[in-house]
């Protein structure tokens, strides 16, 4: 595949509907501790209330982590098959995950 020729079956602007996910404070704190990523934005509950967000919000590579398996899931409702994640390009996380 040359990068050009897309995925077969699936058309430019589609759509999928994955099932819903809620990330709770376990999800948060078992990627703080996989990742070694503590910052207190994520994890300091009394910290962030004096912050613009006012309450903890996940990791963007966290909610990357997780829309990556809600695609999946998403997938294999359509009967796609994925033979390899190769990347992503101009990925931007902007806006906080609470």
């Amino acid at each position: 595949m040359n990068g050009e020729e897309g995925i077969p079956g699936v058309r430019v602007g589609e759509k999928f509907v994955s099932p819903g996910r809620t990330i709770t404070e376990a999800d948060i704190v078992m990627f703080a501790a996989l990742t070694g990523d503590w910052a207190e934005l994520h994890t300091n509950a009394e910290y962030v209330k004096k912050t613009i967000f006012g309450q903890r919000i996940a990791h963007g590579l966290l909610t990357l982590s997780i829309a990556s398996g809600l695609a999946l899931r998403a997938r294999r409702t359509t009967g796609l098959e994925i033979m390899a994640f190769l990347g992503l390009d101009d990925v931007r996380f902007t806006a906080p995950f609470s």
